[in-house]
């Protein structure tokens, strides 16, 4: 197996202007826009919740949770 050679370029030098700390000459204010609708997804995430039939392994776990508690409590 041949040993590969690499080169490996320096890093340019930094900007003058940035280097002694002011500011670029073009300055943008970006400000992020998005229509989201946090009650819809909400609503959409509890409608899957209960169509996939998770509510029916919540309830039983809370009940055999509940079950298992009580029998094994020393009164």
């Amino acid at each position: 197996m041949k040993p590969i050679a690499l080169s490996v370029a320096p890093a340019p030098a930094p900007v003058a202007s940035l280097a002694q700390g002011s500011a670029p000459a073009t300055q943008a204010l970006v400000l992020a826009q998005f229509d989201q609708d946090v009650l819809g997804d909400i609503s959409s995430a509890f409608r899957t919740f209960i169509d996939s039939g998770q509510v029916w392994a919540l309830i039983i776990g809370i009940v055999l949770g509940y079950v298992i508690r009580g029998v094994t409590t020393y009164r």
